[in-house]
């Protein structure tokens, strides 16, 4: 009875002293992908977010968070012809709910004078919205309800139109400052490997003109192909639109402000 009781107190003294994180952050997003292999300073868009995380101990944590920004690419800015040629475009925001796991590598406990700073390294899962639009005639149209690669046509057995919610894997590096009390400043560099080819809504073949413009009308059919609007030849229906071998990636560089609150001195933190 004695030994259940003192359990219990450790327990409700360990529930008791826990330390908490609340975060901010502010930053700059980007895409690689079809439309854009490589980062392309011409496309960094704002983006922004608040996390909370729970300090396990001061090596490991666990966060929770949100993050919304955009991403686009043209293929006018491309530097292969052939992208050039193909002249497609895309713009979606992004709209994110992540869980990670981060790991310090040196110890780290907010308010110490000796443990107060700390790079970092972080992954774990996430769940996104996005819906790529592109502008044809100063228009913005959604690309996913087209199916511009012949998604849901009887030409193209078993290719349905792809989500507009998709999961990715978020993984980075960081380094957290701890400048005064339970106030700390971090700045990190993050990835996210979607598990989505249609971030920009290119990844396979083109499903004909002709045949999109009598399945799914005009402004289907000219951003199925546009490479007509450079005088182009338009291309042949199955041939290569995209590249399927490896999915879209978004990324992420941001410094955050975080206010720490610490319900009590729990022994494993001294």
């Amino acid at each position: 009875m004695l030994l259940c009781l003192v359990a219990a107190a450790t327990a409700l003294q360990d529930v008791k002293a826990q330390i908490y994180d609340f975060g901010a952050t502010l930053g700059v997003a980007g895409y690689m992908g079809d439309l854009q292999p490589s980062i392309n300073p011409l496309n960094i868009k704002p983006g922004g977010g608040i996390w909370f995380k729970y300090n396990l101990n001061p090596h490991w944590g666990f966060r929770a968070g949100y993050l919304t920004t955009s991403i686009n690419a043209s293929d006018a800015n491309a530097s292969n012809p052939w992208q050039r040629q193909r002249n497609l475009s895309f713009d979606t925001y992004i709209s994110e709910l992540a869980v990670t796991a981060e790991f310090n590598f040196l110890r780290y406990i907010t308010g110490h004078h000796k443990y107060n700073h700390t790079p970092f390294v972080f992954a774990g899962l996430a769940r996104f919205r996005f819906n790529p639009t592109a502008i044809i005639d100063g228009n913005k149209v959604e690309l996913q309800p087209l199916g511009t690669e012949g998604q849901g046509l009887d030409a193209f057995p078993g290719s349905a139109r792809y989500d507009l919610i998709a999961l990715s894997i978020p993984f980075g590096i960081g380094y957290r400052w701890n400048f005064y009390k339970f106030h700390s400043l971090t700045f990190e560099i993050s990835g996210r490997y979607a598990l989505t080819d249609y971030l920009d809504d290119v990844s396979g073949n083109y499903a004909g003109y002709d045949l999109m413009l009598s399945e799914r009308g005009e402004i289907a059919a000219r951003l199925s192909d546009r490479s007509g609007e450079l005088g182009i030849p338009l291309r042949e229906p199955f041939s290569q639109r995209g590249i399927n071998t490896f999915n879209d990636t978004y990324w992420y560089v941001g410094m955050s402000y975080i206010f720490t609150i610490n319900s009590g001195r729990c022994p494993r933190f001294r």
